[in-house]
């Protein structure tokens, strides 16, 4: 007889996911010469924040760290050309990121964009339409539950 899943035995499961999902990203985001964490920012500028500058704690609220780990996975990017650090005028003990547009000239060519969306098919290549919904559903309400608790 099975035993039933439990929390531990799914929490487990995403953790290793996690440390999948990383290995297999940053292995598919090498030809850009970045890492998982670096592109994760990247998306985290280009989609939660279009045409704005975030100080680097939005951005790290959005991300889901601690500013300083963002404040590091910045200064990589701008190593690279990928971000800009500079302070805000309004109040010079925040700094604002923004992207430059070698991400654009990067990410959004044809042939990474090709390259792109068929690494996220192998990811949910076993997932139909359905199953990949409520994995949404699930993963936002898990997401909500956090950012509440880290509210706190």
């Amino acid at each position: 007889m099975d035993r039933p899943t439990t929390e531990d035995d799914v929490l487990g499961a995403l953790f290793v996911l996690t440390q999948h999902l990383t290995r297999y990203a940053d292995d598919a985001l090498a030809r850009y010469g970045v890492s998982a964490r670096q592109w994760l920012l990247l998306a985290v500028l280009v989609r939660g924040f279009p045409g704005e500058r975030p100080t680097l704690t939005q951005a790290a609220r959005a991300y889901g760290t601690s500013r300083q780990n963002v404040t590091q996975v910045a200064r990589q990017l701008a190593a690279r050309g990928l971000v800009t650090l500079e302070p805000d005028p309004a109040d010079r003990r925040a700094t604002r990121l923004a992207v430059t547009p070698l991400v654009a000239r990067t990410f959004d060519t044809p042939d990474a964009a090709a390259h792109q969306r068929a690494v996220v098919a192998t990811v949910f290549a076993d997932l139909g339409d359905d199953d990949l919904a409520a994995l949404d559903r699930l993963v936002g309400r898990c997401l909500g539950t956090l950012r509440a608790a880290a509210d706190r």
